[in-house]
């Protein structure tokens, strides 16, 4: 493969790119909106503020606000769908990757990133709320029982379609909020002694 073969195959990637997210972007701009600010918020209050109130209520506060993300994966998964006429699933793992990256399904593109960002806050607060001690182990396990219980709950009510490339997306993102957690507790632990020593 030649170097212009290559740059004219890269240059449509990126088109194709961003013109994926700019259809993501305007679909879903709710979801993206409350996944932003509450993150974000939840960044901003418990960390970098320092707020005496929440330093004492910090564990406390943390699970609150994991009571708040659990309840929002309810809401976009559960809660406001209505019920089809059959039990719906899908056994074979990867399909939904197939379909978006060789049959170029737009929907299932978005509904992957759907379920990895919806997961996200929880293995993040999640982390918080151990005090950075949760193992990584222990944030899979825990994703996984939950999206297990989404799935099952759609299955069982026909409101969606149990598939276990679901349950992957959402463990994930859950696994992502664990690494972010520890990046960003890592850069804060750097970035303190700088600040005592001025």
């Amino acid at each position: 493969m030649s170097l212009d073969t290559f740059m004219l195959l890269f240059e449509r990637f990126i088109e194709k790119a961003v013109w994926f997210l700019k259809i993501y972007i305007l679909q879903y701009r709710y979801l993206l909106a409350f996944l932003s600010v509450f993150v974000l918020m939840y960044i901003l209050f418990m960390h970098w503020l320092n707020i005496r109130f929440l330093r004492r209520m910090r564990r406390l506060a943390a699970l609150a606000c994991l009571g708040i993300e659990i309840m929002a994966i309810a809401n976009f998964t559960i809660l406001f769908r209505e019920a089809g006429t059959a039990h719906q699933y899908e056994f074979e793992l990867f399909w939904s990757y197939r379909r978006w990256i060789f049959g170029g399904s737009v929907e299932l593109g978005m509904e992957i990133i759907n379920n990895i960002l919806l997961f996200f806050p929880f293995g993040f607060i999640l982390t918080d709320a151990f005090g950075g001690k949760c193992p990584f182990w222990a944030v899979f396990l825990l994703s996984g029982i939950l999206s297990s219980m989404v799935e099952i709950s759609q299955f069982m009510f026909r409101i969606g379609l149990f598939e276990f490339d679901d349950i992957f997306n959402n463990v994930l993102g859950a696994l992502a909020g664990w690494c972010v957690f520890h990046i960003l507790h890592s850069l804060r632990h750097r970035t303190e002694p700088k600040k005592l020593k001025k």
